[in-house]
């Protein structure tokens, strides 16, 4: 049996007219394809400031208005917006004090939020 796909919201940057992720890129590149499903690059990982080690995955909110909370950490908003997902594999990044999820596999259906100038 394979698993039901969830809804879910990705924090990410839009340049050129292109989504792309925040930090780590996929295949060497840091632009996400719409409407492809994607697996995410699944290795050890840790975060910029912490020494805790963790299993990478797709950095997704399960609602609208986390992510739009989370958002607000951000300084620089310009090139930011929220996209609505569809996830597989979510599991909780278990030492993040935010309600931040790790997806397995991912893909992007629209853009639901986004700064313009």
């Amino acid at each position: 049996m394979t698993e039901a796909a969830q809804t879910v919201y990705k924090i990410v940057d839009v340049i050129d007219g292109k989504i792309k992720t925040l930090f780590h890129g996929l295949n060497g590149s840091k632009v996400i394809p719409v409407d492809e499903w994607m697996p995410a690059d699944r290795k050890m990982v840790r975060d910029g400031s912490s020494t805790t080690w963790y299993e990478s995955g797709w950095h997704v909110f399960k609602e609208m208005d986390t992510a739009l909370t989370y958002l607000r950490k951000f300084s620089n908003l310009a090139p930011k917006a929220i996209v609505r997902c569809r996830a597989k594999g979510l599991r909780p990044k278990e030492h993040s004090p935010s309600p931040v999820l790790l997806a397995s596999d991912l893909l992007i259906e629209q853009i639901m939020w986004q700064v313009t100038r």
